[in-house]
């Protein structure tokens, strides 16, 4: 019995009341803190940090869509588009809801036209984004449509998840009707639809509008919940920029210099058509050239407008500006005053100033028929290096023309005469030791046809609204009266004469128009040395030359073959040119029949 006893467990004594309300209260207090702490919390949140909070729930479950504005047309002067947008469309995969990989992505690939496995190769489940291909038009989108409700019903038979995997945006693509045709002038766009070069670039802020934007709701998923869609703003399209340049002269040009390139595989051609009383550019080409819709055989060199950027020196054709000078100053009568052309050879401050062709003593019409070097160059002389350089600087050499901004337009080489050597007084008259860019030459034979007046070039002729209004228009711009209509008139009848059988622009010669142009044949220069067999041959002339409608300047860089010298290159080429030039304008012929005569000896 003892032992019983002994063993008998000790019964455990119950907690005390206060023990309990002891323990029950600090729960109690545990709890009351952790939601006040928590109540702090969200009070902190909905006063301090509401709109951190709302920004992010923003950006989770909604998007802000945008809806493209349709970027303006650039049309000619007859409303010709050279320029337009079209709707095409963006495609996106989302991986995720893509059934059976595999077989609908070859499937995918072959209505792409893509290469096999190309899509494949790329292809994850995680991206719900995939850019399948831009630019595509509504035919292959419609396509696309129907090959996914196609693919849809075949997984719900399969008992497959059935949710759609293709996402389509609206966007523009930009075409150009023309192809390679002025393509320096009219520009293109970089890869994010701005304006890189030419109009597309000078006029972006006009030409790409605004876009819209809408606002979308989105569930878990990332799918729209249609019902809470959110604000819209529809995009404003693009103004329309219509330009001074005729398609049906540009594409004569353009042929033109195809027959140039074709005949004499030059470095380089530039043509400018103008319209001398107002400045306005019928016609702007040059070789090498890019068609701006095949962006993948684009060769850098070819996209800048070398009308505008590349200065060259001039050589004869600066001559015009020579003997302006000394018309106006009355230094000199075209037929009573005469200079002795030393038979070729004339010693001038240390060096030999050469012909090419002896001459002896000929009338200043004859010096500029025959285009004397040495006879420009004593009439430079005459004028002193002070009045030259004005009058210079009066046609607009040394000074950029303004006609298209942000295109890298340059100024060309002008130094003052503080700069000049002993031998400059005889060399710029005859268009050496300058530079001057084609668009510049052109606007100084203008002044010769539009009586004494140099006018700024001008391309934009009007930018209009979708609905056809008149935002901006543009009209000439007359800057200054450089020489009298006297002296206008004394310079195109001389030029009329090197047009004539006897000089050296004979093969320039127009049926049924007279002609009035200037031959040049400028020695390429090198780092200050002019280099042997190399060449630029130009030729730049007005018709009818008593009321002229065009100004044309054709610049060969560096002809290959036997020939080079102007008289036997640029100027046929500007008897062809003109020729069509006057039936697209339909002209009517003013005098007798004229024609090149070929003469036995064709230089300048």
């Amino acid at each position: 019995m003892s032992s019983l006893f002994l063993h008998t467990p000790k019964i455990k004594k119950a907690p005390s009341n206060d023990s309990c309300r002891f323990r029950a209260l600090a729960v109690f207090v545990l709890l009351g803190l952790g939601f006040t702490i928590i109540s702090l919390r969200l009070v902190h949140i909905q006063l301090f940090e509401h709109e951190k909070y709302l920004s992010m729930a923003t950006t989770v479950h909604t998007l802000r869509k945008i809806l493209p504005a349709k970027r303006g047309q650039i049309l000619d002067c007859k409303n010709v588009p050279l320029a337009q947008s079209f709707l095409t469309y963006r495609v996106r995969l989302d991986g995720m809801n893509v059934q059976e990989p595999p077989l609908t992505i070859k499937e995918l690939e072959q209505i792409l036209g893509m290469e096999k496995d190309a899509l494949l190769r790329n292809f994850r489940r995680m991206d719900r984004a995939y850019l399948l291909a831009k630019g595509i038009q509504e035919e292959k989108m419609l396509r696309l449509k129907e090959f996914e409700r196609e693919k849809l019903k075949e997984w719900k038979k399969k008992k497959l998840p059935a949710e759609r995997f293709l996402t389509f945006e609206e966007e523009y693509s930009r075409i150009y009707p023309c192809g390679r045709e002025a393509a320096q002038l009219i520009g293109y766009l970089d890869e994010n639809g701005k304006g890189a070069s030419g109009i597309e670039k000078a006029l972006n802020s006009f030409l790409e509008g605004t876009p819209g934007e809408r606002w979308i709701e989105r569930d878990v998923f990332g799918k729209e919940i249609a019902a809470y869609r959110g604000l819209e703003v529809k995009p404003v399209d693009g103004l329309n920029i219509s330009l001074t340049l005729d398609s049906i002269i540009q594409h004569i040009v353009e042929e033109g210099i195809d027959r140039i390139e074709k005949e004499f595989s030059p470095n380089g051609i530039v043509a400018v058509v103008m319209d001398p009383k107002t400045g306005e550019i019928l016609a702007m080409a040059q070789r090498p050239s890019f068609d701006p819709n095949k962006r993948q055989n684009w060769n850098m060199i070819s996209l800048k407008n070398k009308s505008l950027t590349d200065p060259v020196e001039p050589g004869s054709l600066f001559k015009i500006v020579t003997l302006s000078a000394v018309l106006e100053e009355k230094l000199f009568s075209l037929d009573e005053s005469y200079i002795d052309c030393e038979n070729g050879a004339f010693f001038y401050g240390g060096k030999i100033l050469h012909d090419s062709h002896p001459y002896g003593i000929l009338s200043v019409r004859e010096i500029v028929m025959k285009s004397s070097n040495i006879g420009f160059a004593k009439m430079g002389l005459e004028l002193g290096e002070n009045r030259l350089y004005r009058y210079v600087r009066a046609f607009g050499f040394g000074e950029q023309t303004g006609m298209l901004p942000g295109q890298g337009e340059s100024a060309g080489i002008l130094p003052p005469p503080r700069l000049w050597s002993k031998l400059s007084i005889t060399r710029i008259p005859i268009g050496q030791e300058i530079a001057v860019t084609p668009i510049q030459m052109v606007r100084a034979m203008a002044v010769i046809a539009n009586h004494g007046y140099l006018v700024k070039p001008l391309i934009v002729k009007e930018i209009r609204d979708n609905q056809g209004k008149i935002v901006q228009s543009f009209s000439p711009h007359i800057l200054r009266r450089v020489i009298s209509e006297k002296t206008a008139k004394l310079v195109t009848s001389a030029l009329v004469s090197v047009v004539s059988p006897k000089g050296t622009g004979a093969k320039a010669a127009v049926l049924g128009f007279t002609v009035a142009g200037k031959t040049g044949t400028a020695q390429k220069a090198v780092h200050g040395n002019y280099i042997k067999g190399k060449y630029i041959s130009s030729f730049i002339g007005f018709l009818p030359a008593d009321d002229p409608e065009f100004v044309l300047m054709i610049m060969v860089d560096e002809p290959h073959g036997s020939q080079y010298y102007a008289a036997s290159v640029a100027a046929p080429a500007f008897s062809s040119i003109a020729t069509d030039i006057a039936q697209a304008l339909n002209l009517t012929p003013q005098c007798v029949p004229a024609q090149a005569v070929r003469i036995e000896k064709d230089k300048e």
